[in-house]
């Protein structure tokens, strides 16, 4: 198999750049050949009119590459928002009609399209799926809303491989300075429950002595600042802003619980794997990816959204419980094995199979 894929680049931030390589190497051992093509923002921060132009040239030189290089698949590593829709349905649209198109969601609107209203945003989602010979997601939450959208379409469930993380991130969590550490890595942004995790901690340190910390950055981290300072938490939260590398590992090391209450169209996130391979319990939604390849008291402690006082409760039940962290933890270093690159890219590859033999039937 012949094939394209177009993901972003790997001077932007985020969990695309760490795995689409480890995909792609793992299907080439496979026996596939697959060319790698820049698709999305070029640094990060763009403004709204650059990243209009940069779409536009994406959509040209992609179409170029693809006839060029004559490639009988193109996969489309993409999200689920306007503006990606529009690019999207650019490119699709220009491709030649013999070529198998597969769209690849990493999280999706899915949700919105069995829901009252957002008409325009229906009719724009339906114009890209009728182009493409299939979609793959990463769950089978969003798998049967898209269903239910398009009966026709093709909608496989595929898998994420696990990026490496350096050496000595799966060491085992320790405290520090006497307190508890529970570690959130997320874009600072509402739907991913950064806001009722730091509601949270004045519950929780009534029983508790802890801390939280947030790596990442985004759009809420004044208001979120404002937050801690609000509480009186500024002793008791780190913003640590965006980290990677050798410094995300360290804090992988160095923290108790893993929390992530998120309520954002993600399928599984990244750094959930990462808190796994690190062995860390895990506190989060039942939701998509997470209601997928976690088990209760097994993998994770799931909570409902926007519930500091539940979220408080199941952080007190792991942190006060040493056996609990551990079991969660060992389980959690022995499930994240099945992400592995090799096996990942087994899947895909018989995703990809099904999907052509269906275009040229």
């Amino acid at each position: 198999m012949r094939s394209a894929m177009l993901a972003p680049r790997p001077s932007v931030r985020g969990p695309l750049p760490k795995h689409t390589p480890l995909l792609v190497e793992a299907l080439r051992r496979l026996g596939c050949e697959v060319e790698l093509l820049p698709w999305g923002r070029r640094v990060e921060g763009e403004r709204l009119p650059a990243k209009l132009l940069g779409r536009a040239r994406d959509v040209a030189a992609a179409r170029r590459a693809v006839i060029r290089g004559g490639f009988s698949v193109v996969v489309v590593k993409t999200a689920h928002d306007w503006l990606t829709l529009t690019r999207d349905l650019a490119l699709v649209r220009l491709l030649p009609r013999n070529m198998v198109v597969v769209l690849q969601f990493h999280g999706s609107q899915s949700t919105r399209l069995g829901a009252p209203g957002s008409r325009a945003f229906k009719l724009a989602t339906g114009a890209l799926v009728a182009r493409a010979d299939a979609i793959l997601v990463l769950s089978r939450e969003e798998r049967a809303e898209w269903r239910a959208f398009s009966p026709n379409l093709q909608v496989f469930v595929v898998r994420n491989p696990l990026p490496p993380l350096p050496e000595g991130a799966a060491a085992e969590p320790h405290s520090a300075n006497g307190e508890k550490t529970i570690l959130c890595v997320a874009r600072l942004m509402l739907s991913k429950g950064v806001f009722e995790l730091v509601r949270a901690l004045p519950l929780l340190r009534t029983a508790v002595a802890c801390r939280l910390v947030l790596a990442g950055d985004g759009p809420e981290r004044a208001r979120l600042r404002e937050l801690v300072t609000e509480l009186g938490l500024n002793d008791s939260v780190e913003l640590a802003g965006y980290v990677d590398g050798a410094e995300l590992a360290s804090l992988y090391r160095s923290a108790d619980v893993f929390a992530l209450p998120t309520t954002h169209n993600e399928g599984f996130p990244t750094v959930i794997l990462e808190a796994m391979a690190a062995g860390l319990p895990i506190v989060t939604t039942q939701s998509r990816g997470a209601a997928d390849h976690l088990v209760e008291e097994r993998h994770a402690l799931f909570v409902p959204p926007h519930d500091p006082h539940a979220l408080a409760a199941s952080l007190r039940r792991l942190l006060t419980d040493s056996a609990l962290r551990r079991r969660l933890g060992d389980a959690n270093r022995e499930k994240v094995q099945e992400f592995d690159a090799d096996h990942v890219a087994t899947e895909y590859l018989a995703a990809l199979d099904t999907i052509v033999r269906a275009h040229r039937a």
